[in-house]
């Protein structure tokens, strides 16, 4: 099993929202983003530490418990 540390990152959040949707929108949708932001209840990178067996089914878990997309979420290896 694996253990990562989830985040997210810097550029998906904002103030007390997190965008909600795959990254690639900010490239190809040219209208209102506002749409995708959903509120949270801690706005901070950090999320917790999940396990799982890959590092894929690590980020769904993370993400559910957020209520944001998977793309958004970055994991970090530690020792």
């Amino acid at each position: 099993m694996l253990k990562r540390i989830a985040v997210i990152e810097g550029s998906y959040v904002r103030d007390t929202q997190v965008f909600s949707a795959a990254p690639i929108i900010l490239e190809t949708d040219e209208g209102d983003w506002g749409e995708h932001f959903i509120d949270v209840k801690y706005p901070c990178h950090y999320i917790g530490i999940f396990e799982g067996t890959t590092e894929n089914e690590i980020k769904e878990k993370a993400a559910a418990g957020e209520g944001v997309h998977i793309d958004t979420i970055t994991l970090i290896s530690f020792e």
